[in-house]
């Protein structure tokens, strides 16, 4: 069954070698933020896109090992500090040119999986770390524990529009919202029974994938709507769209997206997706699968724009552009990929384990990458 979805979703895709041959937008994919890469997939939408060069050489600047799986996706401070973490739950400050650690917190809380949970850097470079606990931890840039909230459930990367509000999702079906001056948790929604995906937000709404399904809540804590197209469950994050539009990928055969009303803006077949989407600001959602195709979808019509295949090997990871729609990703074979506009291979390096997390593009051309044996990875 699954051989034959991947065939018909290859072939509805354009999963092959070569691209589809429709122009990328002129506008760029990304937009500005507080820091070059403050958050999972970048910003609170997940774009996953960066306003900088991202790499062409496939150069290894450095590789280090951390303590336990680097499967939470790191992000990048104002002045170019990496922070990231295992699965052992120790943050590391890290020197983007050495990748020699600045300072550590050991958060005494352990964690397993494959979830790609990521820190979030504040506009005064105040860090928020998710931790088993269930809790948010609040770092100072210096790495002091500033002050920390309980949370229902063990959470996913929290995200923020303006750097005082924060939303957070949990495994346990939550969302929940902390005022970062006021140091306390405003409200907490269920929206589920669990929660693999990490919360995107225009700051007048947030959205979360539950169960099998979508979710939108108020920025009150009132949900307006729920979908379940009842396609499988699902283990991403949603995609938002400047337009508003919200996208949801399942394991089942097709990609979702929904109008801000909750009304079906279209629906499109693909094969499974462990891949949450990265949703530029020009309008493209480029979505990796199992069957090793990343394909973007134009988000106003559900039509594909482009498609990329280098080889069959699942994608897990997400997809992240630099300014000029370089893309790049990994997979479950440890191969990390530099891709140009029109599809041919920059680089291919292999970091030597499966990468399940997000990466992150620095301002100075590097490509920061997290594998589940515990390496992380600095590609120029």
């Amino acid at each position: 069954m699954r051989k034959s979805l991947l065939a018909m979703a290859l072939l509805l895709v354009g999963g092959c070698a070569a691209p589809m041959a429709t122009a990328l937008p002129a506008q760029s994919p990304g937009a500005a933020t507080w820091a070059p890469w403050p958050a999972a997939l970048h910003d609170a939408r997940h774009s996953g896109s960066s306003t900088s060069d991202g790499p062409v050489k496939g150069t290894v600047r450095w590789q280090r090992n951390l303590e336990g799986a680097v499967t939470p996706g790191p992000v990048i401070g104002s002045d170019g500090t990496i922070y990231a973490s295992s699965t052992a739950g120790v943050l590391h400050a890290i020197d983007p040119v050495s990748g020699q650690d600045r300072w550590t917190y050991d958060s005494q809380y352990t964690g397993g999986g494959d979830l790609s949970v990521s820190p979030l850097i504040l506009p005064d470079g105040d860090i928020v770390w998710p931790v088993p606990g269930p809790r948010l931890l609040v770092l100072s840039p210096s790495g002091t524990l500033l002050w920390s909230v309980a949370l229902p459930g063990t959470p996913t990367s929290p995200t923020s529009v303006d750097g005082r509000r924060i939303y957070v999702g949990d495994l346990a079906g939550h969302v929940s919202a902390v005022d970062a001056g006021t140091r306390s948790l405003l409200w907490t929604v269920s929206v589920g029974r669990v929660s693999y995906g990490s919360v995107v937000t225009d700051g007048a709404r947030i959205y979360t994938t539950a169960d099998a399904g979508v979710t939108a809540v108020d920025a009150g804590g009132a949900v307006v709507w729920q979908r379940d197209p009842h396609d499988d469950i699902t283990e991403v994050s949603a995609g938002l769209a400047p337009d508003g539009t919200v996208l949801l990928g399942t394991n089942g055969s097709h990609e979702w997206a929904y109008h801000p009303d909750g009304s079906q803006a279209w629906t499109a077949p693909r094969y499974i997706t462990y891949s949450s989407p990265s949703v530029t600001a020009s309008g493209l959602a480029y979505v990796g699968d199992h069957g090793g195709t990343v394909t973007a979808f134009d988000v106003r019509t559900g039509s594909v724009v482009k498609s990329y295949r280098v080889n069959g090997q699942e994608i897990w990871s997400s997809t992240v552009l630099d300014r000029n729609y370089r893309l790049y990703y990994a997979n479950q074979a440890g191969d990390v990929y530099g891709l140009a506009p029109d599809g041919g291979v920059l680089f291919d390096v292999n970091v030597g384990g499966p990468v399940d997390s997000y990466p992150a593009l620095s301002t100075d051309g590097a490509l920061i990458v997290g594998s589940r044996n515990g390496v992380l990875t600095s590609i120029g």
